[in-house]
C-alpha cells in the first residue's frame, strides 16, 4: 500500500518529499520545468482562424512573450525565437518554438495551407517548399533556423490569378496531363519541378528522375507525372504544346502544329462531370482522329476543342460530343 504523507495526497512516499525539498531548493520543480519546456504549445494555442493573437501572452515559470513584433522587442524563453519568414513575397513575423518545423509554422500559425504533409519524416516528398530555389521537405525545416533572408516559396505563389490560363504552366500541365490521382503528392512534386526546370530547362527522362527522386506518388502516376513535367519544359521554353495529347507517353512531348488563323475554339461544360480525369484521354483521341478537329483539351469537367469553321461549326461540335456519349450544357 502506499505511504499517505502530511499532505494527504496517496502515493507520495518519504523519497519523493526529500527529492521535492531538494529541487525547492533549487530553485525549481519537476512542474516548473515541464511548463518551461511546453513553452511553444502554450504559444501555438493563442493561434485562432490562421491569425495570431495580439498583444501578449503570460506562460506560468516563464517570460512574458510579445506574440508580434521585431527583434529586440520584449523577451521570450530560451525554448522559442522571433523570426520573420519570407514566403511568397509576403513577410510573416511569428515566434516559434525552438522544435516547430516549418510546415507547422505555415500550417498552424499562419493559416496557410499551401503544403500537405504526407510521411512528415522527410521521405515522401509531398510537404517539399522551396528556400532560395532549392526543394526541402518542411516537415523537417526548423523555423527558428529561418528567418535571416532566406525567401520561402510554395506552390500557392506559383499562379497569376484564377483559372486555368492564369496557373504556372507547370500547374497547368500536371493539371491537363492528369499528372495526379488522389492529390496528396502533387504540390511537393510541382515545387521539385519548379526547381529542376530553373536548372535544367530541357531535361532528359534521367535528369526528371533525379530532380523528383525525392517525391513519392503512391498513386503510381509516374508516366504522367514524368509527361506533364516535359509539357511543362516544352511550354516554359516558348514551345506550343498539346495537353492529354494521344497516346500520352512518358517522353513524348508532341508540340501543336501552326492553327490557321481563321480556326474556331470554343470551351464546353460537360452535362454530367467525368468520373476521373483519366476517363478524358479516350474522348481527346476520338475527337483528334475526327478530320477537322484541329485541338482538344479540357478537364473532367471542361472541354475545349479547336475546329476548323469550313468543316465543322458549333452545332455540329455539340452534336460530336453527343454522339460520343457526353453531351455538353
Amino acid at each position: 500500500m502506499a505511504d499517505v504523507g502530511s499532505s494527504g495526497q496517496s502515493g507520495t512516499t518519504g523519497q519523493d518529499h526529500e527529492t521535492a525539498g531538494t529541487e525547492a531548493k533549487r530553485g525549481f520543480t519537476r512542474r516548473s520545468f515541464l511548463v518551461g519546456a511546453g513553452a511553444g504549445a502554450a504559444t501555438a494555442g493563442v493561434v485562432l482562424g490562421g491569425a495570431i493573437a495580439t498583444n501578449t501572452i503570460t506562460l506560468p515559470g516563464a517570460a512574458t512573450v510579445p506574440t508580434t513584433g521585431g527583434s529586440g522587442q520584449g523577451s521570450i524563453p530560451a525554448t522559442m525565437r522571433r523570426v520573420t519568414l519570407d514566403i511568397d513575397a509576403t513577410k510573416h513575423e511569428v515566434v516559434v518554438d525552438n522544435r516547430e518545423t516549418l510546415w507547422e509554422t505555415m500550417t498552424y500559425q499562419l493559416g496557410l495551407s499551401n503544403s500537405n504533409l504526407g510521411c512528415d519524416r522527410a521521405q515522401c516528398g509531398a510537404c517539399a517548399v522551396l528556400v532560395d530555389g532549392k526543394a526541402v521537405n518542411s516537415c523537417s525545416l526548423l523555423s527558428s533556423r529561418l528567418g535571416k533572408n532566406q525567401v520561402i516559396g510554395t506552390v500557392a505563389g506559383l499562379s497569376t490569378g484564377v483559372g486555368v490560363a492564369a496557373l504556372h504552366p507547370i500547374q497547368r500541365s500536371f493539371w491537363l496531363n492528369g499528372g495526379f490521382q488522389c492529390g496528396i503528392c502533387t504540390r511537393g512534386f510541382i515545387m521539385s519541378t519548379v526547381a529542376l526546370l530553373k536548372t535544367t530547362p530541357n531535361p532528359t527522362d534521367d535528369q526528371i528522375a533525379e530532380g523528383l527522386s525525392g517525391n513519392i506518388c503512391r498513386c503510381g502516376e509516374y508516366s504522367k507525372i514524368f509527361t506533364s513535367v516535359k509539357v511543362a519544359a516544352a511550354e516554359m521554353r516558348g514551345e506550343k504544346v498539346t495537353y492529354l495529347a494521344a497516346p500520352v507517353l512518358m517522353g513524348a512531348v508532341q508540340v501543336a502544329a501552326p492553327v490557321a488563323a481563321t480556326a474556331v475554339s470554343k470551351a464546353f461544360e460537360f452535362a454530367a462531370a467525368l468520373a476521373t480525369i483519366e476517363d478524358f484521354d479516350p474522348i481527346a483521341e476520338k475527337l483528334k482522329g475526327t478530320s477537322g478537329v484541329l485541338d482538344v483539351g479540357g478537364s473532367e469537367r471542361t472541354i475545349t476543342v479547336k475546329w476548323d469553321p469550313a468543316k465543322f461549326d458549333e452545332t455540329k461540335i455539340r452534336a460530336l460530343l453527343a454522339g460520343l456519349g457526353h453531351a455538353v450544357k
